[in-house]
């Protein structure tokens, strides 16, 4: 099973049909793409900001560890290892912060043993709330109390109010 999170986009359209068509889901957890590919998995995401300072740190390393000495080239292949597998590891994370920088909101999480799953079975929940909440718009008017039935009194304890007496 694997766990996404869900994000809405800024501004609401009206139809919830519309909106579900536009939630984006994030997988949580490690990514392979990212391990395997990780410079065009960044332009696939379209992450322009984390692809620069990707690029920006490998080049910072390449030049900290001289690539002519042998020792130096051996610390840069280690350390390129152990960022790539760092940045696979938390680069879902980092495309959900990246859509929260674009405005999107995390509207929920879902579950299911692959994508299309995980949003099958978000949908069915989403889909009914959303309709719901539709159909009950709040109103400016207060409703009235004429249909709230009055209690009627059962005789024995009709003044008690909790355990106490009334005055």
């Amino acid at each position: 099973m694997t766990l996404y999170s869900v994000y809405e986009p800024p501004g609401e359209a009206l139809d919830p049909e519309e909106r579900a068509e536009t939630l984006v889901f994030v997988k949580e957890g490690f990514s392979w793409p990212a391990l395997l590919v990780p410079g065009l998995w960044l332009l696939y995401q379209r992450m322009w900001l984390e692809l620069i300072l990707f690029v920006a740190l490998f080049a910072v390393l390449g030049w900290a560890f001289d690539p002519s000495d042998d020792q130096g080239q051996t610390l840069f292949g280690w350390l390129s290892v152990a960022l790539i597998v760092l940045f696979a590891f938390e680069a879902n994370d980092l495309r959900g912060a990246a859509l929260e920088r674009q405005g999107y909101k995390q509207t929920g999480t879902a579950i299911g043993a692959g994508r299309d799953a995980a949003e099958l079975a978000f949908l069915q929940t989403w889909l009914p709330r959303q309709e719901r909440g539709r159909e009950r718009q709040p109103t400016h008017e207060r409703p009235g109390n004429a249909d709230i039935p009055v209690p009627k009194g059962s005789g024995e304890a009709e003044g008690v109010i909790g355990l106490f007496p009334a005055p």
